[in-house]
Parts: structure tokens; C-alpha cells; sequence
């Protein structure tokens, strides 16, 4: 996500049910992929707002508890303990590597999702939502 870290507690609070907030329409939880290889996220919104992005960082402060795991192999499943959370914070690091920033592709790994764990990641969120 190419929003500051402090996103959902700056600018977006009312997504989460909370006193004083009725939330989203859709309340399921909200998970997130970072890579610290992602360097429009990074290297980027560093330069432009002084700070990283989700999507290189994970989220920071948020006004509802959050969770943070690693994006799992496609043949390991994802208990249902790890996903149940208003905040996922999965570092993917290990996996979207591809694009490492050159001059002509400077984002790094910004779009480097499509991987068989990001398939089984969403996979599993959609069983977990039954």
C-alpha cells in the first residue's frame, strides 16, 4: 500500500468500529503486504514524505489491534488464529524480491506479487471469511 505507515490512524480511523465509529460497510480484516524491497514504498516515499510506506514497512500505529506474520509457502497452511485480526501485517520479503530498482525500473519490488503464495495467501482469506 503506498500510504504513510500512520495511515489508518491519521487519515482513514473511521474504517474500524470503535466508539464513536461505525466503521466500514465491510468489516473483514485488513491484511497488508510489505517487502522491504519495495522501493517506491521505500526509497521513494522516504524522499517525498520523510517516511517509508505500508507496503515497504507494514502499517505502524493503527486504532485497532494488528498482527504481524510472514507470507507463507503455498503448501503450508495458515492457522486460523494468525488471520483472525483487524490489521495483518504479512512481511513478503522473502518472496517479492523480483525488480530490484535500476534506473530504468526504480520501484524494486513494488509489483512483485504474483507469486503461488500470494494465490494461497488469498486462497486462505476467503476460506477464513466462510
Amino acid at each position: 500500500m503506498a500510504a504513510p505507515r500512520d495511515a489508518f490512524t491519521r487519515l482513514f480511523p473511521r474504517l474500524f468500529l470503535g466508539p464513536g465509529r461505525a466503521g466500514a460497510p465491510l468489516r473483514g480484516p485488513l491484511d497488508l503486504t510489505h517487502s522491504r524491497w519495495d522501493r517506491a514504498t521505500g526509497f521513494w516515499h522516504l524522499r517525498a514524505e520523510g517516511l517509508p510506506g505500508i507496503g515497504h514497512s507494514g502499517t505502524g500505529t493503527a486504532p485497532v489491534p494488528q498482527f504481524s506474520t510472514r507470507l507463507r509457502p503455498a503448501d503450508s497452511p495458515y492457522p486460523h488464529a494468525e488471520l483472525d485480526h483487524p490489521i495483518l501485517n504479512i512481511d513478503a520479503g522473502h518472496v517479492y524480491r523480483g525488480g530490484l530498482a535500476t534506473r530504468l525500473h526504480p520501484s524494486g519490488a513494488h509489483s512483485n506479487f504474483q507469486h503461488p503464495e500470494s494465490a494461497h495467501l488469498l486462497l486462505s482469506l476467503a476460506a477464513h471469511s466462510r
